[in-house]
């Protein structure tokens, strides 16, 4: 085993084993999903022992600059095993968080794309021609790109993972669901008619609907009591699912069953997404008021800052006038105030730093996209016509304030005129957005940055406008 492993093993080990420590009931995360006529809502609860385990709802905007990181490169002294891998986000999203921004425990984003993480035992598969990334980094890549379970599930065929045992629960906002497993080195999924059940807990899929047959209903004999806790979650969900009316608040019926899926004792959190109103509702165990937040009362873009609540906040209902924007600082100090208390200091050292150090790098990690010679897409990019082919001159200028992007586009010849430009996103260099022509009609933009050259294919809906070379003006 080298070095390099050996320190992702000891990560690895000791927070597994902070976990367990406080209570059997640690291993005990529910997600599910609820859908009958118009309605369609996905739960979670996350169960910790009784600990109070802090948390933050983050706004993440779209059009944001983002560098990929592992957690054995967040957390080592000689950050081993970096993540190259880089991207602008396509979606906004808020996600529930508890290790820093962009390291989410779960959330849905604007398209509707529900993701959330429960323990188990698994073995993330070891690929080194793919790009490496945290498992939460993954998620957050996910909420960012993603928009429906397909595009989802293809992420976990995209990416080397590195970090703790975690399998996960998706749903879209059509109602599609995957779980998503890695066992043996292996990417293990279950979609849609696979999952006869839509939930996920704490043990494989398929190991679920086995225990199932032993219960009344199911093919078995034991009765199923939704107030014993002996009973296997996955059993009660059944049975909450088929028991559920249309009539019935769908809202207040998945809260009910978050409730119920407890394991001895009350959720650490409980959040209800709604994917047809665009509403999340959630609570703590230390402040189990209802807390609510819509959507459409977001903005989104990446004109304002990213925004941040703490989860046990006391007063319940709407909580948007209640969001502050983020910091480095504000990250630091709910560390400082929550997290140290509760978590071994064998858990921030073991990869050879000191908490001081950890708190530094785990709190500024996301300042690597802010650095301009990280953004290197950034500059004018024009395409100078030759009279006797086309006619198009084409210019697109890329910027970015802090690691928000910016882009101005103009194909006309003779006119400086800029275009709006929307659906920007970016994987590695693989650039893509769309704007409206003058005469309204829709362009794609997808290119290709390799160094200060770009090619770049402008497609209208039915007209291919073509495929142009644009380099660098190298004075931006």
């Amino acid at each position: 085993m080298t070095k390099n492993q050996r320190l992702s093993t000891l990560v690895v080990v000791i927070t597994f084993l902070f976990l367990i420590a406080y209570n059997n009931s640690s291993l005990a995360c529910s997600s599910f999903k609820l859908q009958k006529g118009d309605g369609l809502v996905y739960g979670h609860n996350l169960n910790q022992g009784d600990i109070g385990v802090p948390g933050i709802l983050f706004i993440n905007k779209r059009g944001m600059f983002k560098k990929g990181r592992t957690w054995s490169e967040l957390t080592t002294k000689d950050h081993v095993n970096p993540s190259r891998y880089s991207w602008i986000s396509r979606y906004g999203s808020v996600t529930f968080n508890n290790f820093g921004r962009d390291l989410p425990d779960g959330g849905m984003n604007e398209s509707g794309l529900f993701v959330w993480e429960m323990s188990d035992d698994i073995e993330y598969p070891k690929d080194e021609s793919l790009p490496k990334i945290s498992q939460m980094g993954w998620m957050q890549y996910m909420l960012d790109m993603c928009s429906t379970v397909d595009e989802a599930v293809q992420c976990a065929y995209d990416f080397e993972i590195d970090g703790w045992g975690w399998h996960y629960f998706i749903g879209d906002a059509e109602g599609n669901t995957a779980a998503i497993s890695f066992i043996k080195g292996e990417v293990v999924i279950q979609m849609n008619e696979e999952m006869p059940v839509p939930g996920l807990f704490n043990t494989p899929y398929e190991r679920e609907l086995e225990l199932l047959k032993y219960y009344k209903g199911y093919g078995g004999q034991y009765d199923i009591d939704l107030n014993n806790s002996k009973v296997p979650r996955f059993v009660k969900t059944a049975v909450m699912i088929n028991n559920y009316k249309s009539i019935e608040n769908i809202v207040d019926y998945g809260l009910m069953m978050l409730d119920q899926l407890k394991v001895d004792d009350v959720p650490e959190w409980s959040i209800l997404c709604d994917v047809r109103k665009m509403q999340i509702h959630f609570k703590t165990r230390i402040n189990p008021k209802i807390k609510t937040l819509s959507f459409s009362d977001l903005d989104f873009s990446n004109k304002g800052p990213v925004l941040v609540l703490n989860m046990d906040v006391e007063e319940g209902g709407d909580v948007a006038d209640r969001l502050h924007p983020y910091s480095n600082q504000k990250m630091k100090a709910f560390y400082e105030d929550f997290m140290l208390p509760i978590i071994p200091d064998e858990f921030f050292t073991s990869g050879g730093m000191n908490i001081e150090e950890f708190l530094y790098t785990i709190t500024t990690h996301t300042d690597a996209a802010v650095t301009p010679k990280n953004q290197f897409f950034r500059g004018t990019w024009e395409h100078i016509p030759d009279k006797e082919k086309d006619d198009i001159e084409a210019m697109i200028i890329l910027d970015a304030e802090g690691s928000s992007v910016s882009v101005k586009v103009s194909i006309d010849e003779g006119n400086t005129e800029f275009y709006p430009v929307e659906n920007l996103y970016m994987t590695r260099n693989n650039l893509c957005f769309t704007f409206l022509t003058t005469k309204g009609t829709m362009v794609e933009v997808k290119a290709v940055i390799d160094k200060n050259s770009m090619t770049a294919d402008f497609n209208g809906t039915e007209d291919r406008y073509g495929r142009y070379m644009l380099h660098r003006d190298e004075s931006f």
